[in-house]
């Protein structure tokens, strides 16, 4: 005979809800993580046999952890407010039970687990990979390119030891479309992460489409240990650029320089445990705007700024200047142009000792020191970037350390989408699928040959719609006739009815100041075929769907992109 069922003390009543809350918890944080990261998993092609380690490295990073906290808070409530209802409906619910509350540890397990399991070994002496980005640097303000200041001696002295392109093009005038490039080797108009401002729905920031193959998932899926230090509002997972990476350190405060970064990148280095070899990305911003280098003893202001002018710039003033709001003086001009000079100099002072350091301690390291775009210094009527694809915007700085790669300059015209690709060459990591998709080649072969150093590639460059109001241009830089040129084309939007050009004969006119469309129709008609020929062109029209709509900004970001400039929102 069965003994009667014993009755329930409150410890064990209050124990069994605390169960419930748990399984509730489990179950909630599996469920959600579930549909939210093969919803995203979707758009991903890491499908091929060669990306499972991609597919579960996403899933098991990706579980949404506040969510199944929020269940469980609100399971242990409704088991407060009603004890005896709870235990009733959880003694019929499996899941409440000793084996459901296992088997919820078991399969939220599974995505780390198999993870773990999947992931790649790395070839046998791979080299590791320093990837810093310096944000708003000018080619004509770095010093070993030619500026009579010496903005960058710690890094100009490395750059002796390593391949210094001296004419290295962005694809973009501003961040997040530059950075898709560098991973993707994709023009901005075909990998997305671009900021529209269709005439008819208002500005849109959206992210990198998902389904590309970046430089980071290359490494991760080549058995890299992956790391990000980032300081730029631009550049977060929530744009993907999150994909392979993963450590992903956003640091969101706008007002910090570059030590906190450097320390960052430092301790991720100093944290890791085993033998892999590493994939790190260090994005600075200190020569942003507003142009305010720190004082002696721990900055270079009064450096060349001898105006003790604390005017700085932020995105109201530059946009009161692209407004004709205001009118720059000879004082103020001269008071931006060396504060950012010496915001160029602290930048040197903090990053190359970080670079000995890696040189010392991993010399099986392939650097690269590379900037994103420029600034606009009044050079054609206005300030700041993004609104313009002028050389002090599209040309920056570009250096390649390795251990087998020989000290060298490179006059020819290369291009950042070219990146990616003589990275993993330098490594030498295969990545069928990244090679089939990227518009870049590897600069690897330019580098070696001499007889190519003086080579120009051809180089394309657009902005689409970010800034007030919204240029649309599109361009390249190439060589016709045994001369470089370079075409810009003004898209229709809401200022412009029909599109124009202009032609400057940079090889002639490197200053970009003579426009020569009306005496050379021939060569602009033959550089605009060549960027449809290479599927380099896009029409503004064609970018203003939302395939790649990255969805609502935070209140956190908001503040950051406008201090960053990129503008006022409307909802």
């Amino acid at each position: 005979m069965n003994a009667p069922p014993q009755p329930r003390t409150p410890i064990s009543a209050l124990l069994r809800v605390l169960l419930a809350s748990l399984s509730g918890c489990l179950f909630s944080i599996f469920l959600v993580g579930s549909v939210d990261t093969w919803n995203e998993i979707a758009h991903q092609d890491w499908n091929a046999s060669d990306s499972t380690w991609l597919k579960w490295q996403f899933w098991a990073q990706q579980f949404p952890w506040k969510w199944g906290l929020a269940a469980a808070a609100a399971t242990f409530c409704l088991g407060l407010v009603g004890a005896r209802f709870t235990l009733i409906a959880w003694n019929l619910n499996f899941f409440g039970s000793w084996r459901g509350i296992a088997l919820c540890i078991v399969l939220l397990a599974i995505p780390q687990g198999w993870a773990t399991a999947l992931r790649p070994s790395a070839p046998p002496d791979a080299p590791n990979v320093l990837f810093v980005l310096v944000d708003t640097v000018r080619a004509d303000r770095t010093s070993f390119l030619g500026y009579e200041r010496e903005t960058w001696p710690g890094i100009g002295k490395l750059a002796e030891e390593g391949v210094v392109f001296e004419r290295a093009m962005t694809q973009a005038p501003w961040t997040k479309p530059t950075v898709a490039t560098l991973f993707s080797g994709l023009v901005p108009s075909k990998h997305g992460a671009m900021s529209h401002m269709p005439m008819n729905s208002g500005r849109r920031f959206v992210a990198m489409g998902s389904e590309h193959r970046v430089l980071p998932e290359s490494y991760s899926l080549a058995g890299y240990d992956t790391a990000a230090v980032v300081h730029n509002a631009n550049i977060q997972p929530i744009y993907g650029f999150g994909q392979g990476f993963e450590d992903f350190m956003y640091v969101d405060e706008w007002d910090l320089r570059a030590p906190v970064m450097i320390d960052a990148a430092r301790d991720w280095l100093s944290d890791r445990s085993g033998d892999r070899p590493w994939f790190l990305y260090l994005h600075l911003t200190d020569p942003h705007y507003p142009y305010d280098p720190p004082a002696p003893p721990e900055g270079p202001r009064g450096t060349w700024d001898k105006s003790g002018s604390d005017f700085v710039l932020d995105y109201h003033v530059v946009k009161s200047f692209h407004d004709g709001e205001r009118e720059p003086t000879e004082e103020m001009r001269q008071h931006l142009s060396d504060a950012y000079d010496e915001e160029l100099l602290y930048t040197d002072q903090q990053l190359t000792p970080f670079l000995h350091e890696v040189r010392n301690q991993y010399p099986d390291t392939v650097i690269v020191f590379v900037g994103d775009h420029g600034d606009e210094l009044w050079e054609h009527g206005s300030v700041g970037h993004g609104h313009v694809v002028y050389d002090e915007l599209v040309h920056v700085p570009m250096v390649l350390w390795g251990p087998n790669l020989p000290a060298a300059r490179i006059p020819g015209q290369v291009r950042l989408l070219d990146v990616g690709a003589t990275i993993l060459d330098a490594t030498g990591i295969v990545d069928p699928h990244a090679q089939k998709t990227t518009m870049g080649t590897s600069l690897i072969p330019m580098i070696m040959d001499e007889n190519r150093h003086g080579e120009h590639l051809p180089a394309p460059f657009e902005t689409g719609g970010d800034g007030e109001p919204p240029w649309q241009l599109r361009g390249i830089s190439a060589v016709h006739g045994g001369q470089l040129w370079k075409l810009i084309r003004q898209e229709v939007d809401f200022l412009h009815e029909a599109p124009s050009i202009m032609l400057f004969n940079i090889s002639e006119d490197p200053l970009e100041k003579n426009d020569v469309a009306e005496q050379f129709p021939e060569v602009a008609e033959a550089l605009f075929a060549l960027m449809k020929e290479r599927d380099w062109y896009t029409k503004p029209e064609d970018l203003e769907g939302d395939l790649f709509d990255s969805g609502a900004i935070g209140e956190e970001d908001r503040h950051l992109l406008e201090e960053m400039g990129y503008g006022e929102f409307d909802d």
